[in-house]
């Protein structure tokens, strides 16, 4: 058996390397298939299929909570709820609490802004993790106030501390508090929830057993992420519904934390479930289309595979005459295509090895564990499949029509070789228009979003975003705030206003403002939770039975409106105050103003912020709309109160350059940290990379789709071409004698054209019907259209359309250059 195979596998060998031109199309187009999908199932492979790298991860789910009344599905949870769930679900065996948090590490060469977590002391043994080096947190460091003791990730004692052994017991200051180094985790830990741009670099106990009331042990301070671990036997169902009746005994113990106007439940899902988040529609549709595509090439190399089977018509029937079964050549020609397709695949593998890398630099931005994307055992079980897969898929057929000889009439036929026969022909068209009909899809996939991201784009976002530079700092809080360095209003008002001064004396600059929290930021607060702020109007309170009235709030600079260029629509901005003692004065944006004065004038009025202890705020002026969290969502209600009344501690500077913005990247950090040199400065962006970062995710999507509708373009254009240049060139004899006949040139044109046009007509009538149902799939990914645009789907079978004609034109322009005396000579 070994010996036969191995026969068949010279022989194959050999006709491939003699049919050179075939054999590099083929495996051309095999490679780009197979690559494209081995890179695009790496993705897959690491975001939603491979199992979480912790201990017995298929028991670990995410707790949180959710907002019905207010459409918030992830919200997090209080410690007193923590310890609720703790003592009262006995579904979860295992339960540890996360926050994460920004904060300043100093104590090193370079001050730097980190991604941290303070978490509950069983954090890592729940996760089934320790440190390679030094120890984990044990109970006593949850214990009293918050821990100074620390662990650090593997990649920031590298570059931050050299790889060092002696890091243990290093002491560093996060937030100028000391914490002592007490491990360091093993290279490839990560955070559940991380950012694949922002790495979790920093580990330290929360100290849930905090006696401080006004820590954050009160059910208001909702902060923490919790993981748990289900019980043995324990089911999902399970747990959700011994939830689901704690959540109803606290609404009913604790009424006012639970106001009916919150809707609020507890919400528990699967771990993985939560760190893959939305990413899976967009990655499923994404697998779909390079699955289409490999089929277009599949139907390609099949259909180059009945044209040569066409020319190995006389040797196959020779074979068969002499006594060769059909089954043995069956197992010929199948060697041959798994071959062919083993050598695509191998060359598929190498393009993937370079697409993977530009996957994970792509998607590392908003793509979930975009850190573990790589080739692995399972990535290359896949792709070994797939070539298993297409060498049998687009051989099979083939293989079967070849083994078929009509013995009689090849082995009469000694002058112009055998013509295909009509089975074969039709199969040969079929596979055309499954190309054409794939491609129309692919295509109107990608020209909806093309279509969309055009929509998003020119949307406006409210400021002018040309040539402003963006950076934030954030002042340390200590862990006991009263000795902090930034602990009052006066002390971070000093701060801010010597670094604005200092930038807006750099070479360069125009203007330089400053704002709590950036546009297109997300929707995190300065607040401690979310963007949201309660606000009543006077002598117009909030009914008790209606949920509160809610608001952006930003706190920013008085000259902040001129230096994102808003424009002023109604009285004034803020009034430059020296200290906390100034004009207590708001703006408002227009939507705010039309929903609660639609007919009247909110100049004068005055509004409550901060709760019913807050100051009463006199309204000044009203500003344009700005779109605060991403281009397709609409502009929410806004208030803005001065940064000179109330200093936040995070603030982000926006810069008015007169060149290109990142060109005073260095010059305006270097001015800001002349008012500290120990103040990281980070996240330094254009605002016009600022924009595009906030529409990552849909240009990723459309980035790839439209290279595979690409792909699928010009492999449906060859496929057409090689359809119809075979049989011309078959039908040479026949057209040398319409010619001589009279025929003109008009007549012969249509007689080869129509042809293949009508084989891509029923292409295209298929593809719209299929475009028409799977366009479904990217609703939720447009903006601005429908999934029934038809200006896309016009515009997507005329470009199909023209590049099909064009295919069928070649080679009917080629028959008709064939002088008529040279084929009736032939016969």
């Amino acid at each position: 058996m070994m010996d036969a195979f191995s026969r068949d596998l010279r022989f194959a060998a050999r006709g491939l390397v003699r049919s050179r031109g075939f054999t590099l199309i083929a495996v051309l187009t095999l490679a780009l298939g197979i690559g494209a999908n081995t890179a695009i199932f790496s993705v897959v492979n690491a975001v939603l299929l491979k199992p979480l790298a912790y201990a017995k991860p298929d028991q670990l789910v995410s707790v949180r909570a959710k907002f019905t009344t207010r459409n918030r599905n992830d919200v997090p949870m209080s410690e007193p709820e923590y310890r609720d769930i703790v003592t009262r679900v006995p579904g979860i065996r295992e339960l540890a609490a996360v926050w994460p948090i920004n904060i300043n590490l100093t104590g090193v060469d370079t001050p730097v802004r980190i991604q941290a977590a303070v978490v509950s002391y069983n954090y890592f043994a729940l996760l089934g993790a320790s440190p390679i080096l030094g120890r984990d947190f044990v109970k006593a460091d949850d214990e009293g106030k918050i821990g100074y003791v620390a662990l650090i990730s593997y990649d920031l004692w590298q570059h931050q501390f050299g790889g060092e052994r002696s890091v243990i017991g290093k002491k560093v200051r996060l937030d100028d508090d000391p914490f002592t180094i007490i491990g360091v985790m093993p290279k490839g830990f990560r955070h559940p929830n991380e950012s694949g741009s922002s790495p979790m670099e920093v580990w330290a106990p929360v100290a849930l057993d905090n006696p401080d009331t006004n820590f954050v042990n009160v059910r208001g301070a909702r902060v923490f992420d919790l993981i748990g671990r289900l019980q043995p036997g324990t089911t999902l169902e399970t747990a959700r519904s011994q939830l689901a009746a704690l959540g109803t005994r606290l609404t009913q113990e604790f009424p006012a934390a639970y106001p009916p106007s919150l809707g609020w439940q507890i919400d528990v899902v699967p771990l993985a479930e939560r760190v893959v988040g939305n990413a899976r529609p967009a990655l499923l549709v994404l697998l779909g289309a390079v699955g289409f595509v490999l089929l277009i090439g599949c139907s390609n190399v099949a259909n180059l595979l009945l044209a040569r089977a066409t020319t190995r018509d006389r040797e196959i029937a020779i074979r068969t005459a002499l006594g060769g079964s059909r089954r043995r050549l069956i197992r010929q020609l199948l060697t041959e295509s798994v071959l062919l397709a083993t050598v695509g695949g191998l060359l598929g593998l190498v393009l993937a090895v370079w697409g993977t890398s530009a996957l994970g630099h792509l998607a590392a931005q908003y793509l979930p564990r975009a850190r573990d994307i790589g080739i692995d055992p399972t990535v290359l079980g896949f792709t070994a499949f797939l070539i298993l897969l297409t060498g049998v898929g687009f051989g099979l057929v083939p293989a079967i029509q070849a083994s078929r000889p009509d013995l009689q009439g090849v082995l009469k036929d000694s002058g112009r070789g055998a013509s295909a026969g009509a089975p074969r022909t039709r199969l040969r068209g079929a596979l055309v228009v499954v190309e054409v009909a794939i491609a129309l899809v692919l295509l109107t996939g990608a020209g909806l979003l093309l279509r969309s991201f055009q929509e998003l784009i020119s949307v406006e976002p409210g400021f002018n975003p040309e040539n402003l530079l963006t950076m934030q700092v954030w002042l340390p809080v200590q862990n006991d705030p009263t000795k902090g360095r930034y602990f009052t209003n006066e002390q971070r008002r000093a701060f801010y206003s010597r670094a604005q001064e200092a930038v807006q004396r750099t070479p360069g600059v125009r203007d330089a403002a400053l704002v709590s929290r950036l546009v297109f930021a997300g929707a995190r607060s300065n607040l401690g939770g979310r963007g949201d702020a309660r606000f009543e109007i006077e002598g117009r309170p909030t009914p008790s039975d209606q949920p509160p009235r809610l608001t952006d709030l930003r706190f920013v600079t008085p000259n902040y409106f001129s230096t994102m260029e808003i424009p002023l629509l109604r009285g004034r901005t803020f009034a430059a105050v020296a200290d906390s003692s100034g004009p207590k004065e708001a703006v408002i944006n227009r939507t705010l103003a039309e929903k609660y004065w639609p007919n009247d004038d909110p100049v004068g009025r005055r509004v409550q912020v901060f709760g019913p202890q807050g100051p009463w705020m006199t309204i000044t002026g009203v500003v344009g709309d700005v779109r605060q969290v991403a281009l397709d969502l609409p502009p929410r209600e806004e208030i803005f109160l001065s940064s000179q009344l109330f200093p936040n501690q995070e603030m982000s500077f926006v810069v008015r350059t007169a060149g290109r913005p990142l060109d005073l990247g260095n010059a305006v950090i270097k001015a800001i940290r002349e008012a500290d040199p120990e103040q990281p400065v980070f996240g330094v962006k254009p605002m016009e990379r600022v924009i595009a970062d906030a529409s990552a995710e849909r240009r990723f999507s459309l980035l790839l789709l439209t290279l595979f509708a690409t792909i699928a373009l010009v492999l449906s254009a060859i496929g057409i071409y090689g359809v119809m240049a075979y049989p011309t060139t078959q039908r040479q004899h026949e057209i040398g004698i319409r010619v001589a006949l009279g025929a003109g040139a008009r007549e012969v044109m249509r007689l080869v054209v129509g042809q293949g046009m009508q084989l891509v007509a029923a292409g295209l009538a298929i593809g719209l019907c299929g475009a028409w149902l799977l366009s479904r799939v990217l609703s939720s990914q447009l903006f601005g259209i429908t999934t029934r645009d038809p200006v896309t789907y016009v515009t997507v079978a005329a470009l199909l359309g023209v590049v099909a004609l064009t295919a069928s034109y070649l080679p009917a322009r080629r028959a008709l250059q064939v002088d008529p005396m040279t084929a009736l000579r032939s016969e």
